[in-house]
């Protein structure tokens, strides 16, 4: 049975790079909104994120190059070689683990019943895409009077976040994988 960091790797995996292991060590620009390069599992926003600078400063990185791609001055693709796998491979650990825990601490926090994989697994998506939740999602999830399910964390991105309104599709198809991710564990 797989634990609930493997689940989250996985749904991760398929979430933020369609189940390419080989796009972890690249560089890659989402379309729309605020978020600049990003690179590895997680994809650590350079623009957004300190610890994307962070890891990158770890990979050899000098602050020039790093402004240069927080700025969008270069293509930083030409450097996907000097993404090191290992030093990349503990900051995207690091982040499962800080999203996962987030998760989990957002229902006690604001009492919110969280005991459903499925919930705990698609708000570690939600903070790992958006950030961590606040008092409106967790008045959302709190009136809903049971524990919070993907589903639930579906319907609150489409109804109330400026991502789930403007881009409905990309938030179905990260809820399919989830349930296809624990689909695929139960079968096991």
């Amino acid at each position: 049975m797989k634990t609930l960091n493997d689940l989250f790797y996985d749904i991760i995996l398929l979430n933020e790079l369609d189940g390419d292991t080989a796009a972890i060590l690249r560089f890659s620009h989402a379309e729309g909104g605020t978020s600049g390069y990003s690179f590895g599992l997680t994809q650590l926003d350079v623009k957004n994120n300190d610890q994307a600078t962070a890891c990158l400063r770890d990979c050899g990185f000098t602050d020039a190059e790093i402004q240069s791609i927080k700025d969008e001055t270069v293509d930083p693709r030409q450097w996907n070689s000097r993404l090191n796998a290992a030093v990349v491979q503990g900051y995207d650990t690091a982040q499962l683990a800080y999203c996962l825990d987030k998760a989990i601490d957002f229902g006690g926090a604001f009492q919110v019943p969280m005991e459903n994989p499925s919930g705990i697994l698609a708000l570690a998506d939600y903070i790992n895409q958006y950030g961590l939740p606040g008092h409106g999602s967790a008045d959302f999830y709190r009136s809903l009077g049971h524990p919070v399910t993907a589903q639930d964390v579906l319907i609150f991105k489409l109804g109330s976040t400026k991502y789930g309104k403007e881009h409905s599709a990309d938030c179905k198809r990260r809820y399919d994988n989830i349930m296809k991710v624990l689909a695929e564990a139960q079968d096991a």
